[in-house]
């Protein structure tokens, strides 16, 4: 679609005197960039004020051997880059002009919404006019398939999960004597990531992450301060960071904690809803949630009274 800018430009082009004609492109003194291309290329003579205007306004414009003051050449005529001197005579446009040929000069413009890279080339017969379009979207989508999602969700595997729980637990002995079992691993220690809620203290004194596997090991210590044992259901603790909490896939501890005791705790983390992915950065404030007293009953309803009364005699 021929726009009245360029309709402008085209009549300019109808009135040129004919010796012009010798110093510019034939058939390309009005181009049209190509928008895949990533680096434009443009023609330029000392003879031709090239027009080149852009999309939208132009906010910054910078490159070696592009002037503004054509004296300033003088100050730069032992560089091999060719001079240009360029004025910004719309929002839009420039008007660029060969002051001393050299090297290709390359130079940057960004607009309000892009940015755009230009190569002026020493020429005998320059282009005219140049139209810079929109460059063109990428689009960043990678086409996947149902086979590759399944491929990469993780393998929720108990065995697997305690083996890394028994890596990181012995990692202080076996790292040395294999240090190829711990490649990728990262880990912080001597932590003191504690919080305290009605007599029982959790905290979590080292931190291990696997991840290839996206697992965490948290390795922490309950504390009872109460009077009365802390009896709890080790699958119900909980990972929280910031205003999220997590479930672990792993709990390795005793579901009692007596009165002045302090029992070990192993929590393991592994991915994030779905399947997927989650991540998880070692280097956050982690807190552990604990469950209110009181295991869940295994037992169905009517197996339970079952049990309750032959326990009764009945």
């Amino acid at each position: 679609m021929i726009t009245p800018r360029l309709h402008a430009l085209l009549a300019v082009l109808c009135l040129l005197p004919p010796l012009l004609s010798a110093q510019v492109q034939e058939g390309r003194e009005l181009v049209m960039l190509d928008p895949k291309q990533l680096v434009h290329e443009i023609s330029i003579n000392a003879s031709v004020a090239t027009t080149i205007t852009f999309p939208d306004k132009i906010t910054l414009l910078t490159g070696f051997g592009l002037v503004q003051d054509p004296s300033a050449a003088r100050a730069m005529e032992q560089n091999r880059v060719a001079l240009v001197h360029y004025d910004n005579v719309l929002a839009d446009t420039l008007v660029v002009r060969l002051i001393k040929p050299g090297e290709p000069c390359h130079a940057t413009v960004r607009t309000a919404r892009h940015l755009h890279l230009l190569r002026f080339v020493a020429a005998d017969n320059a282009n005219l006019a140049v139209v810079v379009p929109p460059p063109l979207e990428k689009n960043t989508a990678v086409q996947t398939t149902p086979e590759k999602v399944v491929e990469n969700r993780l393998n929720y595997n108990t065995e697997e999960l305690f083996g890394v729980l028994s890596k990181a637990r012995n990692r202080k002995a076996l790292q040395p004597i294999n240090p190829g079992l711990f490649t990728g691993w990262q880990e912080r220690n001597d932590l003191d990531m504690s919080v305290t809620n009605d007599g029982l203290t959790a905290t979590i004194y080292e931190i291990q992450r696997q991840p290839e596997k996206d697992a965490t090991v948290f390795r922490c210590w309950i504390s009872n301060g109460r009077k009365t044992p802390y009896e709890f259901e080790p699958s119900a603790v909980k990972i929280r960071v910031g205003e999220r909490s997590y479930s672990a896939q792993v709990v390795d501890s005793a579901d009692i904690v007596r009165p002045g005791e302090k029992a070990p705790m192993d929590i393991i983390l592994q991915g994030g809803p779905g399947g997927g992915r989650e991540g998880l950065s070692i280097n956050q404030d982690f807190r552990i949630e604990l469950p209110e007293p009181g295991r869940r009953n295994l037992l169905l309803p009517e197996l339970a009274g079952d049990a309750d009364a032959s326990y009764d005699g009945k």
